[in-house]
């Protein structure tokens, strides 16, 4: 399938991105893009070129799967080069994100049309490396050292407003991008090319631009990540030199920092995360209801928490719970929350008081079956009940069932639950993790319901089965392997210091304290526990693939996002080499540390996790 259209407004070349999903820039597409451009260049019928998109998205940029590998005939920055050095003008049409490659491209261009509601961004830093496509050099020549050290070192989108404000992009609209983008290229063909190479408009106020960079050197102090020093280095470099010099000093950081264990490791961590959040084949292909209503059997802490945030996506929620002490402790904790989250402004008075209006509260159980009730019009019942029941950890025995109810356990899926059932151990808030685990026998229906309920409230929902889930057990091996060290004489204050020297339990932007001495043993241990937890859940069908396990280690913040996960740090150090040291470690303390038959299997076959992770 061709991943580039090309198609003539008069003289302009109009050069269409279609490499679907995203438009990742992959071989295939940069190659396309300079055989599309040096036809254009070569062609006397076209005076100026777009470069435009046939999807939702402008680009999304680099094709993860090629960092650290060849990159092909063409790679990125020679692709920019190529843009930027071309006798005619070429003007990029910016729809929907424009994102890491894909803003290097457009920055590389003559001009930058976008539509209003465009998003763009170099998050480069969250995979441990810098903008490699002369981002570094190109984006502080238009913007200058602050915008462009924000734009890259907090890595949030820039809309496309702010970047019209700050000389990012040079037309915005609301209608007809393609349009006005040919528009604009066919006006720069009668004019004297710019190129961003020889753009000043960043470096006007010099003192300004140091004052800059020496706040974000200040800022970041001692921070441990390499990349967001790099970066600064990089910008600092293009004031101070010229541009084909910087361009060679931004390549030599970004080959330093790609092929860094930081760098690899939260690469590792960014593809399996997405991996792990595909369901299953059979519930990846089933339709996803539409939550309104929810009913909470059973109060306590934890129900609180998750009303609360039901409440905020705007569902309306039933809590029933005949203990009359627990009704009201729960309801206060709800109200705490709601009133903390209006103090820091997180929460608006009259967004507070809708939340409240959506919840009910009612001691009789028979309300599980009633019919739910519109709270603005008391007087009309919908046709059916709640879409769903969840029946709190700290819940009363469920009562006898006059009907069918689709109840989901919220919280672990113990050992004692039906085959049927499906469990949904919540995230503490949006964008964390939540892990759906479902016995052999749950319906895809209830587990659909499951999924659409922990996406409303926006979790990264994860999929484990009968004995997650996976974040408890690796809790309870990192747990075990440190007891096993004190009673092998490790004292328990040298065990956290040498934790938090690797990153284990500290901020990810904080900086290492010093590592005591035996901090590698002290890691080592605890790794290999893991990693041997991991294989075991693994076997049992508990994890589906080591993906699974080492999202549940990033996400739920066991081991820092740099290391990639438990079964990433066994590949890196070789399967021979960890399965060794776990028979080893096993004569002390077997029911840790005795190799799950996993590794005897992948090491018989020649394969290691990252293998098993493409079946």
């Amino acid at each position: 399938m061709a991943v580039l259209q090309t198609v003539q407004a008069g003289a302009v070349a109009v050069l269409i991105l279609d490499n679907r999903p995203v438009n990742a820039l992959s071989a295939d597409l940069r190659a396309a893009l300079a055989q599309a451009l040096a036809a254009a260049a070569e062609n006397p019928a076209v005076r100026a070129v777009v470069i435009a998109s046939d999807t939702a998205q402008f680009s999304a940029g680099a094709d993860m799967a090629e960092l650290g590998q060849q990159s092909g005939p063409v790679n990125l920055s020679a692709l920019c080069s190529l843009i930027e050095n071309l006798a005619k003008p070429v003007v990029v049409a910016i729809n929907g994100n424009a994102v890491g490659g894909g803003l290097e491209l457009a920055l590389a261009a003559h001009a930058r049309v976008a539509a209003a509601g465009a998003q763009m961004g170099l998050p480069e830093v969250n995979l441990g490396i810098l903008p490699g496509a002369g981002g570094t050099q190109r984006l502080p020549r238009l913007v200058g050292a602050g915008p462009a050290l924000r734009i890259m070192l907090e890595s949030k989108p820039t809309a496309a407003a702010e970047a019209l404000a700050i000389g990012l992009v040079d037309v915005v609209v609301e209608t007809g991008l393609r349009d006005a983008a040919i528009a604009h290229a066919a006006e720069l063909a009668d004019k004297p090319l710019r190129r961003t190479a020889d753009r000043a408009e960043g470096f006007r106020d010099p003192v300004a631009y140091r004052t800059a960079v020496s706040a974000w050197r200040k800022k970041l102090g001692a921070a441990r990540a390499a990349a967001p020093l790099r970066i600064i280095d990089c910008v600092e470099a293009a004031h101070l030199l010229p541009m084909e010099q910087g361009l060679a000093f931004e390549a030599a950081a970004f080959d330093d920092l790609v092929h860094s264990p930081d760098a690899r490791g939260l690469r590792h961590a960014f593809m399996v995360e997405r991996r792990a959040m595909f369901p299953p084949a059979d519930l990846a292909t089933a339709a996803l209801p539409a939550l309104s209503g929810l009913a909470v059997w059973g109060g306590g802490a934890r129900a609180g928490d998750v009303i609360v945030q039901a409440l905020g996506a705007g569902l309306h929620v039933n809590l029933i719970d005949p203990r009359r002490e627990v009704m009201v402790a729960t309801l206060q904790h709800i109200a705490a929350r709601q009133e903390a989250a209006v103090a820091d402004g997180r929460l608006t008075a009259a967004a507070r008081d809708a939340d409240w209006a959506r919840l009910r509260q009612s001691p009789d159980p028979d309300n599980l079956y009633a019919a739910s009730r519109d709270p603005e019009d008391p007087d009309s019942a919908s046709l059916a009940g709640f879409d769903l029941t969840v029946i709190a950890p700290d819940a009363p025995p469920l009562p006898h069932q006059r009907g069918a109810l689709a109840t989901i356990i919220l919280g672990p899926l113990v050992a004692r639950a039906p085959a049927a059932a499906v469990a949904l151990v919540p995230a503490q808030a949006a964008g964390l993790a939540a892990e759906l685990c479902a016995g052999p026998d749950a319906p895809v229906g209830l587990r659909a319901l499951a999924l659409a309920f922990g996406r409303r409230l926006g979790w990264k929902v994860l999929f484990s089965g009968p004995g997650g889930p996976i974040e408890r057990q690796l809790r309870a091996a990192i747990t075990a392997a440190i007891a096993a060290l004190e009673t092998a004489g490790f004292d328990r204050t040298a065990i956290a210091e040498s934790l938090a020297a690797n990153g284990v339990g500290i901020s990810e932007t904080a900086a290492l304290p010093p590592a005591p001495q035996h901090a590698d043993t002290v890691m080592t241990a605890c790794l290999a526990a893991l990693a041997n937890a991991g294989a075991r859940m693994i076997s049992e069908g508990v994890a589906r693939r080591p993906a699974d396990v080492d999202t549940v280690a990033v996400l739920a913040g066991i081991l820092p996002r740099r290391m990639g996960g438990p079964m990433f740090w066994a590949d890196a150090r070789g399967l021979i080499v960890v399965r060794a040291d776990l028979r080893t470690r096993a004569g002390a303390a077997p029911q840790i540390y005795a190799p799950d038959p996993l590794f005897d299997l992948l090491i018989r076959d020649g394969m290691d996790f990252a293998k098993l992770n493409r079946k």
